[in-house]
């Protein structure tokens, strides 16, 4: 009946690996947690430079929240603060509803104007939106980076 091989191995071999790989998805996630703040802020820096100007109010108001973590992954929340919600959206989008339902467009009074172009894009509405577009490929290559290992 000879012939029959046995087969072992090492749960010590398995446990290092399980280990190192804890290891590695720890530092990843410290990493891309690390790296999505930056760009955040980075973000909301240029959203304030874009931003249409009054008082000052709805810059101070814009802010970057902690990253999350989901089933989809992880995400970090930027934009204004719930108490300026309302008017922000209505200083992005560039037009509000007046009490009978007409549209009234916003056009950039003269602090905004004085402001300047900032990276090719004038300030006022659509601030945080042109921030991200501005952004965009040094996210996209920040995050590969980081992914990349």
């Amino acid at each position: 009946m000879g012939g029959r091989k046995i087969f072992s191995f090492s749960l010590e071999g398995i446990e290092a690996m399980v280990n190192r790989l804890d290891r590695l998805e720890k530092d990843l996630d410290r990493r891309l947690d690390e790296t999505l703040t930056r760009l955040a802020l980075k973000v909301i820096a240029d959203a304030k430079r874009l931003a249409p100007i009054d008082t000052g109010d709805l810059e101070a108001a814009l802010v970057v929240g902690e990253v999350k973590r989901s089933i989809a992954g992880m995400y970090i929340d930027l934009g204004a603060s719930p108490e300026v919600d309302d008017y922000a959206v209505v200083q992005h989008e560039g037009f509000r509803k007046t009490k009978n339902g007409r549209l009234v467009e916003l056009t950039p009074g003269e602090k905004t104007i004085s402001k300047g172009a900032y990276n090719g894009y004038m300030p006022g509405k659509k601030f945080l939106e042109n921030a991200l577009k501005m952004n965009e490929q040094h996210i996209l290559e920040e995050l590969s980076k980081v992914l990349e290992g």
